[in-house]
């Protein structure tokens, strides 16, 4: 009697055990703890740590994680987002999303518009998938908004940092690949007016101190613009006149860019910080400036991210 008693208590007890752990499993199938978008305010955290879904290299899979937003902001708007998996084929997805300033402080306030997405951290400064947003086989999706401040910001630009995790749906947190990727977007109401040149030297050329730029994660360099006058004019030096700062498509996801513009000083040059955000690759910043007849003169650089 004894003996059959004691398997009767080992089995309550393994089973208690397998359901805690099944519990812990399915928690996080509605959602990550709150820092873990990959940011520098989270440290660089995801869910590709010591004991979660580590099983593989962070960006080594073959999906494309992605944040779709428009490219500038008014005070106190809503602004739509979309984060999303494309080329993916597994049984479940998962995010967490933050937006954060140059200065690596939590902007704005998120809000779900569906019951895929929630905020758990009572500020609205993180959003991520529910257990039903998690319910998504092949490319996943969600829709959020997120609320632009009323004043402006300090540290301008905005850039949102989103975790991502393509889950092959065995409810363990093996065979599980994580992304990153960033958006940035700007503020239109910050964005200065061109001013005229005060002596009336118009550019007539733009160039940068350098050609490529060779970052490590996380690294930032700085890049000095010069514009130049008129052929000719000794003392044509385009002061106050606005270089714009745009960078490509695909270097969105790699890099980012104090501001969308800066203004020439005396010597005609304007400087524009680039950071390397969390994924390698190639990157490209195309620098712009613009005669008042309308004709537009660039120069670019070349970001490398290691």
């Amino acid at each position: 009697m004894k003996y059959y008693f004691k398997i009767a208590a080992y089995f309550v007890f393994v089973a208690g055990v397998m359901g805690i752990s099944a519990s812990a499993i399915f928690a996080l199938s509605g959602g990550p703890p709150d820092g873990r978008t990959g940011s520098p305010a989270d440290n660089s955290k995801t869910c590709n740590d010591t004991g979660c879904h580590n099983s593989f290299t962070l960006n080594s899979g073959k999906a494309t994680f992605s944040i779709s937003a428009p490219d500038n902001y008014t005070l106190g708007e809503v602004v739509p987002i979309t984060i999303s998996f494309n080329n993916s084929n597994t049984a479940k997805h998962g995010f967490e999303l933050s937006a954060l300033d140059a200065n690596d402080d939590h902007v704005g306030t998120f809000n779900s518009v569906d019951n895929k997405t929630k905020t758990t951290d009572g500020n609205g400064y993180y959003i991520k998938h529910t257990s039903a947003g998690a319910n998504q086989a092949g490319n996943a999706s969600w829709s959020v908004q997120w609320t632009a401040p009323t004043s402006e910001v300090k540290n301008p630009p905005v850039t949102f940092y989103a975790a991502g995790n393509e889950a092959n749906g065995d409810f363990t947190p093996q065979g599980d690949y994580i992304y990153t990727t960033t958006e940035q977007i700007s503020n239109v109401a910050t964005t200065p007016t061109p001013t005229p040149t005060p002596s009336g030297c118009e550019p007539e050329s733009i160039s940068t101190d350098t050609k490529q730029l060779n970052l490590i994660l996380g690294e930032s360099k700085t890049v000095t613009v010069t514009v130049a006058g008129e052929a000719g004019e000794k003392d044509c030096i385009p002061e106050g006149v606005t270089v714009n700062a745009k960078i490509n498509k695909t270097g969105k996801k790699r890099v980012t860019v104090t501001s969308a513009n800066d203004q020439t000083d005396a010597n005609g040059q304007a400087t524009f910080t680039i950071t390397a955000g969390q994924k390698k690759g190639n990157a490209k910043v195309v620098f712009t400036v613009e005669e008042s007849n309308g004709e537009i003169h660039k120069a670019s650089v070349k970001v490398k991210i290691k």
